[in-house]
Formats: C-alpha cells, structure tokens, sequence
C-alpha cells in the first residue's frame, strides 16, 4: 500500500470517527431537546389548570433530575425512569 493510500485510509477512518460522533451528539441534543418540550407543555398545561406559582413543578423536578444525572449522581436509566413517572403525573 503506498503512503498516499495509507494516508487516505488514515484521514477515511478519522471522518468516520467524527461522522459517528457526531451523530451521537446529534442525537443526544434531539433527545434532550424532545425533554424539554415535553417538560415545557406540561408546565404549560398546569398552568391552564391554574396551579400555584409556588408548587414545585415536573419542569423544576425534572430539571433537578437532569443535574444529577450530568453531576454523575444517577444514571441515565434512572433519569429516564423518574422522567417518564413526573410525566405519567401530568
């Protein structure tokens, strides 16, 4: 194999890396972004229901969820699982 060919399957396998990364990421950033609509329309929805101000609600616990969950506190499947439970609530 010559070095030209060598360094193009070196450069080939970096953007692939990259390529998957990326999607990862985009994929993180689509998956959270769907959280906070759902946690957004929930908010919403209790407000029409003219909840209090001063009650706790799914948007502020899920969001406390989610700094203990990026804190490395809870994990992702408990995250989810306390999400999907706030959610259930609504």
């Amino acid at each position: 194999m010559s070095q030209f060919d060598e360094e193009l399957s070196r450069r080939a396998e970096e953007m692939r890396k990259t390529a998957t990364e990326m999607n990862q990421e985009l994929r993180r950033f689509a998956n959270d972004f769907y959280e906070q609509m759902q946690v957004f329309a929930e908010d919403l929805r209790r407000r029409a229901r003219g909840a209090s101000p001063f009650e706790e609600s799914a948007i502020e616990r899920i969001r406390a969820l989610a700094a203990l969950r990026e804190d490395g506190i809870i994990t992702e499947e408990e995250f989810q699982e306390q999400k999907r439970r706030l959610l259930d609530q609504v």
